[in-house]
């Protein structure tokens, strides 16, 4: 890809990317692709800019420009915004910071404090029971008032391995279930895991959960080296027996993969294994690490953005063939957002200590982050949840929207800025300046866009287009 044009504010919102078959005019609030030769592009560009023009053009240009009209090119919409206030139907609990493994890249030392000698905690019961009947609560109000809500979602994570607290969790959801049951409306609980897990646990899980999410890195010989359990023998043989166990009862459940330097080149040869060994899987989710947490103390680095991309298009040939969806967060051109993820639209995550935050990433007092994201706490003398106005205020502006950087980009309505915890680390949603993570977005995004395009021999003058 070399270069890409954004028409003003005033004019309809287009691009022009570039890749080995020529130009692509793409205008993503519309859902609008189409192929041309130079000439159809800068006919495009010129009528966008001033729409007065088209009666100088010459007739092949007038062409276009009809073609174009005709399939809304040039039509004006409103740009995407996340709703603002704060009225979630939906908690993430992190029952506790304990963890049965100790995987060499954790972003949050899992098991052992953050890394910051914070103790161990697990959440107080009542914190849960609070948090559940806010989000139950809100959502009969927003079902009454008609806006599409039809239950509520408890999700447990963790900055550790929740199932490390089973107990808790069976009393969570034993709560949820009865509130459910109370208020007449459905409930829906997910879980992530490591997938460590014992027979009574999976038992549990099958019985209880919708969707379950393992953290699992693809072939044996990584998850053996990369997430060891904490007494140094390698996690595969009880992570196999999980994935098998929910296949065998038929649950769609997902897999998380981080990819180091190490195991890039191994892409292709992952999604091979997961589809063979655990055919019920509803994606595969592929991440490149992110040098933080326990990462910066081990032998893992980040892989290449250009070598990720390759493999990672190389295992998307292979998961296509297996009818298996791949992923990256970054690469999502069918969404039009103005935000990576819910942290500045009313993220409700819940951390062992009873601090509210609004990222995942971001689950210890200590961490200098939490000035930013943590937004509230559990009140146990008022046994209720108390929240700072003022911080979702300020976390309701991290959007693409105040990201300069993103302007000029065609996947700002898509990734809208990327991750706010790893992009804004100590500065100002205005001083956003990108990261590797944007050339990966990047490349991902514009395939996704050449995926869905015509590649039939172009007239000189005509365009290919798709939606």
């Amino acid at each position: 890809m070399s270069g890409k044009e954004e028409l003003g504010q005033s004019s309809p919102e287009l691009f022009v990317l570039r890749d080995e078959e020529g130009p692509i005019l793409y205008a993503p609030l519309g859902h609008l692709i189409a192929r041309g030769n130079e000439s159809a592009v800068e006919a495009a560009l010129a009528y966008a800019r001033d729409p007065s023009v088209y009666d100088a053009m010459e007739p092949e240009a007038q062409a276009v420009i009809r073609a174009l009209g005709e399939r809304g090119f040039f039509e004006r919409h409103a740009y995407p915004r996340h709703e603002r206030g704060f009225r979630p139907t939906q908690v993430t609990l992190f029952p506790t910071n304990n963890c049965n493994l100790r995987c060499s890249y954790c972003y949050a030392f899992g098991g052992e404090g953050g890394g910051n000698g914070e103790p161990i905690t697990k959440m107080d019961l009542r914190c849960a029971q609070r948090a559940i009947d806010l989000v139950a609560q809100n959502a009969i109000e927003r079902r009454d008032e008609g806006d599409g809500t039809h239950n509520f979602l408890v999700s447990i994570h963790g900055n550790g391995e929740p199932f490390c607290a089973f107990d808790l969790i069976r009393e969570i959801v034993f709560y949820g279930q009865d509130i459910a049951e109370e208020l007449g409306i459905p409930v829906v609980f997910n879980a992530a895991s490591n997938g460590v897990l014992s027979e009574e646990q999976l038992d549990f899980v099958l019985a209880n959960f919708n969707n379950v999410n393992i953290s699992f890195d693809g072939l044996p010989e990584f998850q053996d080296a990369n997430r060891p359990v904490a007494g140094g023998r390698g996690s595969f043989a009880a992570v196999d027996h999980t994935m098998r166990r929910l296949c065998e009862a038929g649950l769609n459940f997902g897999i998380r993969t981080t990819v180091t330097a190490g195991m890039v080149d191994a892409m292709p040869r992952i999604v091979e294994f997961v589809a063979a060994h655990y055919p019920t899987i509803e994606q595969l989710h592929f991440e490149p690490v992110w040098e933080c947490g326990r990462c910066l103390t081990s032998s893992n680095t980040m892989p290449d953005s250009a070598v990720f991309v390759q493999r990672y298009l190389e295992a998307l040939e292979v998961a296509q063939k297996k009818h298996m969806r791949l992923v990256f967060s970054g690469a999502r051109q069918d969404m039009v957002v103005d935000t990576f993820c819910k942290v500045s639209s009313g993220s409700f995550t819940v951390t062992p200590t009873g601090d509210v935050t609004a990222c995942y990433e971001v689950s210890y007092a200590s961490d200098p982050r939490s000035e930013r994201f943590f937004f509230g706490r559990f009140d146990a003398a008022q046994d209720r949840f108390v929240f700072d106005q003022n911080k979702l205020d300020a976390l309701s502006e991290l959007n693409v929207h105040n990201m300069r950087f993103c302007d000029d980009c065609f996947c700002r309505w898509h990734c809208a800025g990327d991750c706010a915890a790893k992009v804004l680390d100590g500065i100002d949603v205005s001083e956003h300046h990108g990261s590797v993570r944007c050339e990966i977005s990047r490349a991902l995004t514009l395939n996704q866009i050449q995926r869905k395009l015509s590649w039939k021999p172009k007239e000189e003058g005509s365009l290919t287009d798709a939606r």
